[in-house]
């Protein structure tokens, strides 16, 4: 059995976030992991499986997400080892309240969380008898992000959040100025959930008004005069005209003696808003985009879930207190010594270890509350990821998002979406199905009838485990833990500068890609080495895409752009992917200000030039998959 051998910064890895004290080899946690989640079997199994388990473990072939890593056999025996929940706040004071409450108990058992706000009634509407007087769904994620700050001050890792807004909100204007033109909300990621017929609205520049409670809500023009007779424009998204000057009043008023007039009701374009959300995508990165109509159509959950919000990085879309239990493949040990072809029976021995150590870190885990853990078991959903995708098309000559790529990647996917599958009907024929499964209604969900003929019959008549069972996290830190390309993503660039602190001095170093040094000094065809600002954007696109129709849940994907790239090309590109993707995010060079990595061109002279330097620091990066630091999304 090979031995997964940890290159320096992995090993720091190891020894500074996961290693339980004593622990100095990745052996030794996989051996704790293993024993930790086989107890989930029956004891005539217990010895096989923990076998099975740390194989794949030991040898870096599949790897936990990273809750599990660091929780598996630590002492009191009680830990979450989920990484990522969803809570979804009622428009009542005591549903706020809980979510607030709740959300304190995720982050501190080191879960990241997101919110879809969309139930929560608009800024201005009533309450109750008191008019014009509730303070909106923007208000909701500002207080859970000043949880968030005491979460991070609690020797936590930094909370992961995710804030989601419909694109049908009346708050939803306000929502994006928050995060974007105010700077606030800093602890979130922010996406907007939008829904074919806005795609539609967009494709055919038809103007868009919001709805809430089966209320028209439009954009009011208004004048606001001061007794100095100084006049400024405002916009006012408003009920009527009488709705909009109240609204004005309780909200807008920038001094005292202000009064307003309607000027007129101004429809905002869905173009137009469908514009300025890529042109903020672009220049900083929020927000991204949610699909909620592919996310809740494209499952197999759609007959007794809802799933309004993603989980911080975007990789999983959830039902109110649904969670996700993730681990990965590591697709850069899965090619053949020669780099001919696959290993296609190593891949399919671990994508059945994978499902059944995943299925069973449902048993044992501890819920950080009763509702987590009644979802949790509802559907039993969990999340079979990669990583090491980029280092496997290298090693196989095949260059990202080239066409002979996307017809490799049907292949790859379709492999591991039918024996993903095909194990959790045998853990269904052994255990049980699902609480929640029902074998007409399950097969006649959108994913499941993409499902072989073959493995739809077995499903009829065995049942299935997992609900769901595939999603693509970021694998950020896992991976740099086993020195891979991270996720699904193109690397980082095969040399880049690293700028670093080191006390009050900034220091700066250069960076090899391992594999690029690897082929460099074996005097192998580097062709294949493009990073992720190489890879232009509809071919990011298009990998996404091709990887999608064999994803049951979601991918956390980022689309990389140089620092000259200019939004209005990005627009058309995004409306033509946006149906077939149930996440976009964007990511442009130098958008979050000074950055700690700067790719070098791979031109010959750069290769000749900087790998004859003395001391050059051999680690991965990845194109900023996911920009939150802490508390979920796989490490």
């Amino acid at each position: 059995m090979t031995i997964a051998k940890l290159n320096d910064l992995g090993q720091e890895i190891f020894l500074s976030r996961y290693a339980y004290p004593g622990e100095t080899k990745w052996q030794e946690r996989a051996k704790a992991i293993a024993r930790t989640v086989a107890a989930a079997e029956t004891d005539e199994d217990k010895v096989v499986v923990e076998r099975t388990f740390y194989e794949a473990i030991s040898s870096g072939d599949f790897i936990p997400g990273g809750r599990i890593i660091f929780g598996s056999g630590r002492s009191g025996g009680k830990h979450n080892l989920l990484n990522c929940f969803v809570i979804i706040p009622e428009d009542t004071v005591d549903s706020i309240g809980k979510t607030i409450q709740d959300m304190y108990k995720i982050s501190c058992a080191g879960g990241g969380i997101g919110f879809n706000v969309s139930k929560i009634r608009p800024k201005g509407d009533n309450i109750g008898t008191v008019s014009n007087s509730a303070p909106g769904s923007v208000s909701v994620l500002k207080m859970i992000n000043e949880v968030g700050e005491h979460v991070k001050s609690g020797k936590n890792r930094r909370t992961a959040l995710m804030g989601i807004l419909n694109i049908t909100h009346p708050d939803l204007l306000e929502f994006l100025h928050v995060k974007l033109d105010n700077g606030e909300l800093e602890n979130f990621n922010i996406s907007v959930a939008i829904t074919n017929r806005f795609i539609e609205a967009v494709q055919l520049d038809e103007p868009w008004y919001f709805t809430f409670n089966n209320k028209e809500y439009h954009n009011y023009l208004l004048t606001a005069t001061n007794t100095k007779g100084e006049q400024r424009e405002l916009s006012v998204i408003a009920l009527d005209e009488v709705d909009a000057i109240k609204r004005a009043e309780g909200f807008h008023r920038e001094d005292w003696t202000e009064t307003f007039e309607v000027i007129m009701r101004k429809d905002i374009m869905a173009k137009w808003l469908w514009d300025r959300i890529w042109t903020n995508a672009v220049d900083s990165g929020d927000p991204g985009i949610y699909n909620i109509d592919l996310a809740n159509s494209y499952t197999n959950v759609s007959y007794f879930e809802d799933l309004p919000s993603t989980n911080p990085c975007g990789e999983i879309s959830l039902p109110s207190y649904g969670n996700c239990c993730l681990g990965n493949l590591n697709l850069a040990n899965m090619v053949l010594p020669d780099g001919s072809d696959v290993d296609w029976k190593r891949l399919a021995k671990t994508v059945r270890t994978g499902i059944r150590f995943l299925d069973d870190v449902l048993t044992v885990n501890h819920f950080p509350t009763p509702e987590c853990k009644e979802v949790g078991h509802r559907s039993r959903r969990i999340g079979l990821g990669v990583m090491g995708l980029h280092y496997m098309l290298i090693n196989l000559g095949l260059v990202y998002g080239s066409e002979k790529c996307l017809e490799f990647l049907e292949r790859l996917f379709a492999t591991i979406r039918d024996e993903s599958y095909k194990t959790s009907i045998y853990l269904a024929r052994d255990k049980a199905p699902f609480p929640a499964f029902d074998r007409d209604k399950y097969l006649s969900e959108s994913f499941a009838k993409t499902l072989p003929i073959r493995i739809r019959h077995y499903i009829r008549k065995f049942g299935i485990r997992n609900a769901v069972m595939l999603t693509i996290p970021p694998t950020g830190t896992i991976s740099m833990l086993l020195g891979v390309s991270s996720g699904i993503e193109p690397i980082f660039s095969a040399m880049y500068n690293r700028r670093y602190r080191q006390g009050n001095i900034w220091k700066e170093q250069l960076v090899v890609d391992p594999l690029f040094k690897e082929y460099y000094l074996d005097g192998k065809n580097l062709d294949a080495f493009v990073g992720a600002y190489d890879v232009d954007p509809e071919d990011h696109m298009k990998v996404q895409a091709t990887i999608q129709h064999y994803i049951d849940s979601c991918i956390s994907k980022t689309i990389n752009l140089p620092a000259d790239f200019e939004s209005k090309n990005m627009i058309e590109q995004a409306l033509e992917f946006a149906p077939y993707l149930k996440g976009m995010t964007i990511y442009k060079a130098g958008s979050k200000g000074n950055e700690p990595l700067q790719a070098i061109p791979l031109t010959e002279e750069n290769v000749k030039k900087y790998m004859q330097l003395p001391e050059i620091e051999t680690a991965s990066a990845d194109g900023q998959a996911c920009s939150l630091a802490g508390g979920g999304c796989g490490d």
